[in-house]
């Protein structure tokens, strides 16, 4: 099937690619080293409960979709056979590219590819899980910070009456996290 926009002569434009699912950062740097095209594939970091306790985790912004700078006649084939890429995301027979502006008011917003989302606050009244040591899996509520010495004051509920303790503050995570927190720009 030939493709309208590969019989023309673009210059070079953003694009947006589907990848292989958790392969994002892989066909990114695959298309940097071998094709020497300029790619933006933001990533965020954070920290999430498992059962090993709060484990970091580095994940797409966009699972499956990078976004590419590339002169569509000239580099469609050799991106396609990058390890990592599924295709060109397209509409029927038709690759739009993508308005510089977008790309340049993504790039603002999330200016490092790699970007550690920030932990919500530990404020009083805070609701709190705790993720390792004797009280695991016990919801508490913050009731004091200890800054100097990295802990927190908690007040959970044990055995049928409420206890205070004092945790250190890996040892805890927020129970309620704003998911969309670390598009904010840092003051």
């Amino acid at each position: 099937m030939q493709n309208s926009n590969l019989d023309k002569k673009h210059k070079s434009a953003w694009y947006c690619l589907h990848t292989q699912p958790k392969r994002e950062h892989i066909a990114a740097a695959n298309i940097r080293s071998r094709v020497e095209l300029e790619v933006f594939c933001p990533r965020v970091t954070y920290y999430k409960k498992t059962q090993r306790g709060r484990v970091r985790f580095t994940e797409a912004l966009f699972p499956r979709y990078i976004f590419v700078q590339c002169d569509i006649a000239r580099d469609h084939r050799h991106l396609l056979s990058i390890a990592g890429v599924q295709s060109f995301v397209c509409y029927g027979s038709e690759i739009p590219s993508l308005p510089e502006s977008f790309i340049k008011e993504l790039k603002i917003q999330v200016p490092q590819e790699c970007r550690e989302s920030p932990e919500p606050e530990l404020n009083v009244g805070t609701e709190v899980e705790v993720i390792e040591g004797p009280f695991k899996d016990i919801k508490a509520i913050v009731s004091g910070q200890l800054p100097a010495t990295k802990r927190v004051s908690l007040l959970l509920e044990f055995l049928g009456r409420q206890i205070a303790i004092d945790l250190p503050t890996q040892a805890i995570m927020a129970s309620k996290r704003e998911p969309k927190s670390f598009f904010t720009k840092p003051s």
